[in-house]
């Protein structure tokens, strides 16, 4: 040790460190053994609570796990020190399929973002989007079209096919009819990406027949539907492999997780609460 050779203010002035600081640190040695044994058992915790879902869960949903027992930054710092965080997702390949034959046009953006926390009622606004599942069957893909209630976060309607085509968001549409009365729909929006089953004029006739105003994001703009993304995230990361999946398997799957994602699956900015019991909250006050 050089400190037994060498007076401690020359190590200091060397090191560049006033000695009242390496004191204040000598000083603190045990509550810093303290706090790190602290972490290493938050982070065992951490793994042993999430289970299979680690690495598919950011630190507000694990905090919520705990129920307010640890505080979120200090569960943020720690997944981060041990590699505990959600890992980054792939970009979705379905974004990339060009527009096919028939009549398209752009609509305007009423949206303008205003989604998820500054909608103050359910049923009145509403985004859709599609994205891509591996399967067994046909060319290894299968598609998955929902519509989500941006107040609630509620996905009330969704349909699974083995075409990214018009037909399957006009499919979600009628299961969309089905959930959501007129009267509580009429005269609220639909939005969307500028996809080619968006812009088709099947689909946005089929929306206007609903009694919605028709809703687009800018073109490349992914954050004006950032809502949808989020979703579609979330749910692969809570999906089982799918990979061995054929199609009739998946659809029972995803039936089952989409209900589970609504009656479980708390909501950090809709008062910890699911987005059925948020929903339900809102049109009960």
């Amino acid at each position: 040790m050089l400190r037994s050779k060498h007076p401690i203010g020359l190590l200091c002035r060397v090191a560049h460190v006033f000695p009242s600081g390496y004191y204040a640190w000598r000083k603190n040695a045990p509550k810093r053994k303290k706090k790190d044994e602290e972490d290493h058992i938050l982070a065992d915790t951490i793994q042993t609570s999430c289970g299979k879902k680690l690495g598919k869960e950011g630190y507000r949903q694990v905090s919520m796990r705990f129920k307010g027992t640890h505080n979120h930054k200090k569960i943020a710092r720690v997944m981060k020190q041990h590699g505990l965080q959600a890992k980054i997702r792939r970009a979705d390949p379905y974004k990339k399929i060009h527009r096919d034959g028939g009549e398209h046009s752009i609509a305007p953006n009423i949206l303008k973002r205003a989604f998820d926390h500054t909608i103050l009622w359910p049923h009145r606004v509403f985004g859709t989007d599609i994205t891509y599942i591996r399967v067994a069957d046909g060319r290894g893909w299968a598609y998955l079209s929902t519509v989500k209630d941006l107040c609630s976060g509620e996905i009330v309607a969704h349909a699974l096919s083995m075409h990214p085509d018009t037909d399957l968001v006009l499919a979600t549409l009628d299961r969309f009819t089905c959930a959501i009365s007129l009267e509580d729909r009429l005269g609220g929006i639909m939005h969307s990406d500028q996809g080619c089953t968006y812009t088709a004029q099947r689909y946005q006739e089929r929306v206007r027949q609903c009694g919605l105003q028709v809703s687009m994001s800018r073109r490349g703009n992914c954050i004006d539907n950032a809502s949808m993304e989020s979703f579609f995230g979330h749910f692969k990361d809570d999906l089982p492999e799918t990979l061995r999946m054929h199609f009739q398997e998946l659809q029972e799957c995803v039936n089952s997780h989409i209900m589970q994602y609504n009656m479980e699956r708390k909501q950090w900015d809709r008062n910890k609460m699911t987005p059925v019991e948020y929903r339900d909250h809102l049109l009960s006050s």
